[in-house]
């Protein structure tokens, strides 16, 4: 192609010269019949070829299998004075649930922490928290806990790194002396790195024991079909103290979440708003079981629930058998499919005041 287009430049060059009186040229022969130039032919453009495996917690695309790969389950403390959180925007996944006082901690679902330099601030774990990572076969990492919690993870034996009452030697956990200030129990914050580490040195399994794996979620582009009422913005109530809101972006199709009067950041991620394609608000029955407030929150059984993204939401109901994953279905009876992205999944009682509200922008 070079040379012919170099061949016809050159011919068109001479007879410019020539007719400007420049020097000779070779003029084609009227005797000798034309042969069409061919045509260029077009470079057909490929389309970029997606990643053969999809991330088992959002569905995304990825260039390696890790199917198979235990997540990572962090206890997130969640009260004003901890504020901002650190690391939380790198979670795939984001539970919510109440805790004692009318409060919630949170639970970051991680495929992987290895780029996770500080998250936290690192709070205690209770029972119900830890029926949620087994879930996903995660790995636990937590700051203390209720002594129900301590004999739950011992009677089954689960992985577990814990910032309180352990000591390792990648040192994992770590105060940050700017955050204590508003108490030391909200100053601990652990590195990915070396929590990794220190997995290893205690012997933990970092792949599921199975050949397949089942955490129980469904991904498809075309969720969003799924959905036919207004969810412009979209708020779960989980008592008359906190509430947890969030605001659909159709720029990006995300919904930005706020939380104690204020937009629910990363520190982390230079202050950027916490994000998610998919909302999952779930009811279920709370009860307070001690005089100190301690709470049993039920997460077998079946429940009803709603799932928003896209600016539009739907009804949708969940069960989980004991020792199983938390599944979800829309009214037909089949299985929901989330939008391939971040999920925030909040977890509320079935009281009076325990409700979610879905409306369109203003």
């Amino acid at each position: 192609m070079k040379k012919l287009i170099s061949a016809v430049l050159c011919a068109a060059l001479a007879l410019a010269l020539a007719a400007c009186g420049g020097g000779p040229a070779t003029l084609p022969d009227p005797d000798h019949e034309d042969v069409p130039t061919p045509s260029p032919t077009a470079t057909p453009v490929s389309s970029p070829t997606p990643a053969p495996y999809l991330n088992p917690l959002s569905g995304e695309s990825t260039e390696e299998d890790i199917s198979m790969n235990r997540p990572w389950a962090a206890m997130i403390n969640n009260i004003p004075q901890a504020l901002p959180q650190r690391g939380t925007s790198q979670a795939e996944i984001i539970y919510e649930i109440p805790a004692e006082g009318g409060v919630t901690r949170m639970m970051a679902l991680f495929t992987d922490i290895s780029d996770v330099e500080s998250l936290g601030s690192m709070r205690s774990i209770r029972p119900y928290y830890a029926e949620t990572a087994f879930s996903y076969d995660a790995i636990i990492v937590h700051a203390g806990g209720s002594e129900a919690a301590y004999s739950l993870l011992r009677s089954t034996g689960w992985d577990h790194l814990d910032g309180v009452r352990e000591t390792y030697a990648s040192k994992p956990f770590e105060r940050d002396p700017s955050r204590m200030a508003n108490g030391v129990e909200h100053s601990l914050f652990a590195n990915g790195p070396k929590l990794i580490e220190a997995a290893e040195a205690k012997g933990f399994d970092f792949e599921h024991e199975s050949g397949e794996y089942d955490n129980g979620l469904r991904f498809s582009a075309d969720a969003a079909e799924q959905c036919s009422e207004d969810a412009e913005t979209a708020v779960i109530y989980f008592n008359s103290y906190k509430t947890t809101s969030f605001e659909y972006n159709a720029e990006d199709g995300l919904y930005y979440g706020s939380q104690w009067g204020g937009e629910w950041i990363d520190e982390s991620a230079d202050s950027a708003q916490q994000s998610f394609t998919n909302l999952i608000f779930l009811q279920t029955d709370i009860a307070i079981i001690d005089s100190y407030g301690r709470l049993e929150v039920r997460l077998t059984g079946e429940g009803k629930g709603w799932y928003a993204t896209g600016g539009k939401y739907t009804e949708i109901s969940w069960e989980r058998e004991e020792d199983g994953v938390f599944r979800y279905y829309l009214a037909d009876g089949s299985e929901l499919e989330l939008v391939p992205g971040r999920s925030y999944i909040g977890i509320m009682g079935s009281d009076a005041g325990c409700t979610a509200v879905f409306e369109k922008a203003e």
